[in-house]
C-alpha cells in the first residue's frame, strides 16, 4: 500500500522532518553553520523562492543540534517569525520571543533575578533558562521582513533588548548589586550566555536592516547570500529524491532521463519561467520543486513509462509541462485537488482573505487570518483540512496559543493575485450580462404592454364604427315610418336608443383612445429609458476595461520601482566600498585567530569573504597561499 509523502515538497519550505529530502544545499550548509559559529549575527539574504526558510529549517538547525558535534557547537534553535502586523491582534514583537521560551524549563537556582533586573527582559527569560542549554542558543528569525511592519517603537524596544541580550554578560543594573548576592548567586551569574542571531530576510529588503544600526552597527556587515541553485545542485536536488526507496511515499522510485534532465535544467534557466531577473543565470529551488512535484504526480499516476526495462519509470522531455505558466497552472491544479463544490469558496478565501494588496501601489503579499476568523468566513474544518493539504496554505502556531493560516509561499502570492483580477473581470462581465438581460426583459415587456394597448385601441375603433353604421340603419327606418307611422313611433324610439347608445360607445372609444395613447408614450419612454441604461450599461463595461488597463499600468510602476530599489541597494553597497578596508582588516584579525586555533577551513571562509571586499587584497592573498601551503 502507497503512502502519503511526497518526493518534492512544491511550495511548502522543508521541515526539519524534511532534511532527508533535502539536497543541493551541502556546501551552504556547511558555509553558513560555520559562519555561525563564528559570528554572534549573521544575516541570511536572498531572493524569495531561493529556499532561505528550508536552509534554516532542513540544513541548519539539525546540524546546530547534531550531538555528534563537539558541546561549544551544540545550540538550541529557538524559531521566530513575526507575522504582518495587524492593529489590535498582532502581539509586540518583544512578547512574541517571550512566548516562545514558554515551553524551555527554567532553572529554580534563578529565581534571584527576578527581584534583581530591573524591567521584564529578554536577558532575564534567557538567563533563567541558561542551564537546560548551556546557556547556547541561535535566534533564527525567519522572514524577518515583517518586522519592519511593526509600530516605530515596538521596534526600537526589540532591538534595544535583542542588543542587550546578544553582547551584554550582565546588565548594569545587576552588576551594581553584586555585593548584595550569594557566592552561589554570583557563580551563577559569572557563567556565560553564548546567543546568536541569524536574520533570514528577502533581498530586496536589505536596506530596511539600516533602522536597526543604532543598536546593532554590525548587522549589515556579517551576511550570507543564498544564490539560485547551480546546474550540479539542481541536479542532486532533482535526482536524489526521486530514487529513494521507502513505502511511506506516494509514489514509487524514479528516475530522469540525461535529456530528460538537460530539458528539465533548461526550462528552469529559461526566463520563461516566470523568471523576470534578466541577471538570474541559477534556478529557484521553488521552481525546481513544483515542476517536480507536476513530474512525480506523473509517475504516481502510471503515465511515465520505463524505457530501459530498470523498473525504474523514466522522466522525459516529453513530460515536461508549459513552463510558461509554472506558478499558475500549478495554483489552478491545487484548487481543482479539492472537491468541485468547494472550489470556488477556496478560490474565495485564497484572493480576498490570505492575501492583502496596497492600495497605493497594488503590491500583494500573504496575510495571516486566525482559524477563527476564517470558519466566521464560512469554512468548514474539512474545507479548512483539505486546502492545508493542497499546501496552497500552511498553519503556524500563534502567540495565543490557537492557530493562523496564510499563504504557503510569496512565490504564490503573483499568481494568485492574478487569478483573483482574472475572476474580478469575469464576475463584471457577469454582473453586467445580468444587468443587460435584466434591461432586455423590461425593453420586451413595455413593447408587449404597448402592442396589448395598441390591440385594444384597434378594437375600440371596430366598435364605432359599428356604432356609427347603426345609427345609419335607424335613419332608414325613420323614412319608412312616413308610410307605417305606428311601426315608425316604435322604430324611431328604438333608433333613438341605439344612437344614445352609440354616442355613449363612441365617448368611451374615445376615452380608451386617450388612455392607450397616454401607455404608448410611456412606453416610448420606457424605450428611450432602457436605451439610455443600455449606454451607462456600455460606458461601464469600457471603464472595466480602462481600469483593468489602469492595473496593468501600476503593475509596470510597480516592476520599475523594484528596479528602482535594487538600484539603490547597489549604490548603497558602493557608498560602503569605503568601510571595506576597516572589515578587511577585522576579517583578517578572525582568520589569524582561526589559524591559531588550527581551524583552517573556517580562516579560509573568512578570507574568502573578505575578497568579496577587495579581491585583489595582498594581505588576504598572502594569508590565503599560507594557508593552501599547509
Amino acid at each position: 500500500m502507497a503512502g502519503t509523502e511526497s518526493r518534492y515538497l512544491g511550495v511548502q519550505p522543508f521541515k526539519t522532518s524534511h532534511r532527508h529530502l533535502f539536497f543541493g544545499r551541502d556546501k551552504d550548509i556547511e558555509d553558513l553553520h560555520d559562519f555561525i559559529l563564528l559570528e554572534k549575527l549573521v544575516v541570511l539574504f536572498g531572493k524569495s523562492g531561493y529556499g532561505k526558510s528550508s536552509l534554516l529549517n532542513a540544513g541548519i538547525m539539525p546540524r546546530l543540534m547534531d550531538e555528534k558535534q563537539p558541546p561549544s557547537f551544540r545550540f538550541q534553535p529557538v524559531e521566530v517569525r513575526f507575522t504582518h502586523y495587524a492593529e489590535g491582534q498582532s502581539p509586540a514583537p518583544l512578547e512574541t520571543l517571550k512566548r516562545l521560551l514558554r515551553d524551555l524549563p527554567t532553572d529554580p537556582a534563578a529565581d534571584f533575578l527576578t527581584d534583581l533586573v530591573e524591567g521584564d527582559t529578554l536577558w532575564l527569560h534567557f538567563k533563567r533558562r541558561q542551564s537546560s542549554t548551556n546557556g547556547q542558543y541561535v535566534l533564527l528569525f525567519d522572514q524577518f521582513e515583517e518586522f519592519f511592519s511593526y509600530p516605530a517603537e515596538q521596534q526600537e524596544t526589540f532591538r534595544r533588548q535583542l542588543a542587550e541580550l546578544l553582547y551584554t554578560d550582565i546588565p548594569q543594573s545587576v552588576r551594581a548589586r553584586l555585593d548584595e548576592l550569594s557566592d552561589e548567586a554570583r557563580r551563577f551569574l559569572a557563567q556565560p550566555m553564548n546567543i546568536k542571531a541569524v536574520f533570514a530576510i528577502r533581498s530586496d529588503r536589505m536596506s530596511q536592516l539600516d533602522s536597526m544600526k543604532d543598536v546593532l552597527p554590525a548587522i549589515l556587515h556579517k551576511r550570507y547570500e543564498l544564490r539560485s541553485l547551480t546546474p550540479a545542485q539542481a541536479r542532486e536536488a532533482i535526482v536524489k529524491p526521486a530514487r529513494i526507496v521507502g513505502e511511506h511515499f506516494a509514489s514509487p522510485p524514479f528516475e530522469y532521463t540525461e535529456g530528460g534532465l538537460q530539458a528539465i535544467i533548461r526550462a528552469l534557466t529559461s526566463k520563461s519561467a516566470e523568471n523576470t531577473d534578466s541577471s538570474a543565470t541559477g534556478i529557484e529551488a521553488f521552481q525546481l520543486q513544483i515542476l517536480c512535484a507536476y513530474l512525480e504526480g506523473l509517475v504516481k499516476e502510471g503515465k511515465v513509462p520505463d524505457l530501459d526495462g530498470n523498473g525504474l519509470p523514466d522522466i522525459t522531455p516529453a513530460q515536461l509541462p508549459d513552463m510558461g505558466q509554472l506558478y499558475e497552472n500549478y495554483y489552478y491544479r491545487k484548487l481543482g485537488e479539492l472537491p468541485a463544490e468547494a472550489r470556488s469558496k477556496a478560490q474565495r478565501v485564497l484572493e480576498d482573505a490570505l492575501l492583502a494588496e496596497d492600495p497605493a501601489t497594488g503590491e500583494g503579499r500573504r496575510k495571516s487570518v486566525d482559524r477563527h476568523d476564517l470558519l466566521q468566513m464560512g469554512l468548514s474544518e474539512t474545507l479548512l483540512s483539505e486546502l492545508e493539504k493542497t499546501y496552497l496554505i500552511r498553519r503556524e502556531l500563534n502567540t495565543v496559543g490557537g492557530f493562523s493560516f496564510e499563504i504557503s509561499h510569496d512565490t504564490l502570492v503573483l499568481p494568485i493575485q492574478k487569478a483573483k483580477k482574472a475572476r474580478q473581470a469575469l464576475e463584471e462581465q457577469e454582473r453586467l450580462r445580468r444587468e443587460q438581460i435584466k434591461k432586455e426583459k423590461q425593453l420586451a415587456e413595455a413593447k408587449r404592454q404597448a402592442a396589448i394597448e395598441a390591440r385594444r385601441r384597434r378594437v375600440a375603433t371596430l366598435l364605432s364604427i359599428a356604432s356609427i353604421l347603426g345609427l345609419l340603419v335607424a335613419v332608414l327606418f325613420y323614412r319608412d315610418a312616413e308610410k307605417a307611422k305606428e311601426r315608425a313611433l316604435e322604430a324611431q324610439e328604438r333608433a333613438v336608443n341605439a344612437q344614445n347608445e352609440a354616442l355613449k360607445n363612441l365617448k368611451e372609444t374615445h376615452r380608451q383612445k386617450d388612455i392607450a395613447d397616454k401607455k404608448n408614450r410611456e412606453a416610448e419612454v420606457a424605450k428611450d429609458d432602457a436605451l439610455k441604461q443600455k449606454d451607462i450599461a456600455d460606458r461601464k463595461t469600457r471603464e472595466a476595461e480602462t481600469a483593468k488597463n489602469d492595473a496593468l499600468q501600476q503593475k509596470a510602476i510597480a516592476e520599475q520601482k523594484t528596479r528602482e530599489a535594487e538600484a539603490s541597494l547597489q549604490k548603497m553597497r558602493a557608498a560602503e566600498a569605503a568601510k571595506n578596508k576597516i572589515e578587511i582588516a577585522k576579517y583578517l584579525s578572525s582568520a589569524d585567530r582561526m589559524i591559531v586555533l588550527g581551524k583552517y577551513a573556517i580562516a579560509r571562509q573568512i578570507l574568502t569573504e573578505a575578497l568579496q571586499l577587495d579581491k585583489n587584497n595582498p594581505d588576504v592573498l598572502q594569508k590565503l597561499r599560507a594557508i593552501a601551503e599547509k
